[in-house]
């Protein structure tokens, strides 16, 4: 089971939200679907702001992380994205300690 756990908390323009997800599920999720490396996944909306969102990956080791960053289908997705977002994702990176279901 994987070691390092990436928390990102994001906010979307007004309304635009939903067309990322969107694009995620377009470009990314097909690639963590096929990766055994990035073990967990977890795309979710807030419930109280329309606008904010979170993602959660859990990855087999920093390296697995590094690849999927300096990957062109990442890069495809930021491009696609990036204008959608209010501002920079705050990102936290963990070591995981300990997890049930996972």
């Amino acid at each position: 089971m994987g070691d390092l756990a990436m928390f990102i908390t994001s906010k979307a323009q007004p309304g635009k939200r939903d067309e990322i997800f969107d694009l995620y599920r377009e470009i990314l999720a097909p690639r963590a679907e096929e990766n055994d490396r990035q073990e967990v996944v977890v795309l979710a909306a807030d419930q109280h702001d329309p606008d904010t969102f979170y993602l959660f990956e859990l990855y087999a080791d920093a390296e697995a992380l590094g690849a999927n960053a300096q990957s062109s289908w990442f890069a495809d997705y930021m491009a696609k994205a990036g204008p959608l977002l209010a501002g920079e994702p705050v990102v936290g990176m963990a070591d995981r300690r300990w997890s049930t279901g996972v």
